[in-house]
């Protein structure tokens, strides 16, 4: 008797566990008959949507291509008279080049000299704040707004050796120095404009001022052109470095047998320049380049000089360049 009211009692306890039980399997049935389908459609559509993106080139990464593509566009206008206003990239490129360069042994002289001239162009490094160029030095571009740019840089300023012009005999020999400067430049395209001041620092100290503009074309699509031209200005202290003569080195030159007046030039206008720069493409890496420069020396300082022997210079250079 005792065992089958247990029996009953436990009966009774199960039949609503179970008939939840039943329901709650009905139900997911149910539901898996019905959402199943779709459920597996939006699956398929998300792997497809997943595999799309994977195949599609970040537009970030196209807009990088394009950028680098067009380096070696722009770098006429790089080896033109105006430097500083040439390409502002924020990825980075490199171009190195090398060719020779056949200008005037020193400003005012009628002797020509043919030098090595390498190449080095690297922008865009720290998002496009740092560039490094063999023209135009080590410089941080500190004003990037929109066409407008402004920055500083550190480059080197040649001096003359006395020796490789027999009328610069008796002188004294003007080493390389170091040289800082700012900048400031605006492109409206095909054009730009730039000013910039440079201070020579050393033992001959001096400073010079500049304002160029350039034009940039591109006749066919692989030879881009840039034309461009300069005024300079040059205070007393850079005008008697390389131009000046002092007494003791009038005396001194003398008496080596080359005549020589003492001179002290005043500080003003020094020079005008015209340059033409071309830049042919050979594939995607390689190009020509050919630059050819003239520059007159139209101040007194420069003119009247007993060193000046000619004051309207020409200058070439042509070479290759490579594009990594």
């Amino acid at each position: 008797m005792r065992h089958s009211i247990r029996s009953r009692i436990d009966s009774r306890q199960l039949n609503p566990a179970l008939r939840f039980s039943a329901c709650f399997c009905s139900s997911l049935a149910l539901a898996a008959f019905c959402w199943g389908p779709a459920l597996a459609q939006d699956s398929q559509q998300g792997a497809q949507d997943l595999e799309k993106v994977q195949m599609e080139p970040p537009m970030q990464t196209i807009q990088i291509e394009a950028e680098r593509q067009t380096a070696l566009d722009a770098e006429a206008m790089t080896v033109s008279e105006t430097p500083d206003a040439g390409p502002d990239r924020k990825h980075r490129s490199v171009i190195v080049g090398l060719g020779p360069f056949i200008g005037p042994v020193y400003d005012g002289s009628r002797k020509s000299k043919v030098r090595p001239f390498p190449y080095v162009d690297m922008r865009g490094l720290f998002d496009g704040r740092v560039f490094v160029s063999s023209l135009d030095g080590l410089g941080v571009n500190l004003v990037r707004a929109g066409p407008l740019r402004a920055g500083v840089v550190i480059n080197q300023s040649d001096g003359r050796n006395s020796g490789d012009d027999s009328h610069l005999k008796g002188l004294p020999d003007i080493g390389t120095a170091g040289q800082a400067g700012g900048f400031v430049s605006y492109t409206f395209k095909p054009f730009a404009v730039e000013a910039k001041v440079d201070r020579r620092i050393g033992s001959d100290p001096g400073t010079r001022a500049s304002l160029g503009a350039s034009y940039g074309a591109a006749p066919i699509p692989d030879l881009h052109l840039s034309l461009s031209a300069d005024l300079t200005w040059a205070d007393s202290n850079y005008q008697k470095t390389f131009f000046g003569v002092t007494p003791a080195q009038a005396a001194r030159a003398s008496a080596d047998g080359n005549a020589l007046r003492a001179y002290a030039p005043r500080s003003g206008l020094s020079t005008v320049g015209l340059a033409s720069a071309g830049v042919y493409q050979l594939g995607g890496h390689w190009a020509l380049v050919a630059r050819v420069g003239l520059h007159d020396l139209i101040g007194p300082s420069g003119k009247d000089s007993p060193l000046t022997q000619r004051t309207f210079q020409p200058n070439f250079a042509l070479g290759a360049l490579y594009k990594f």
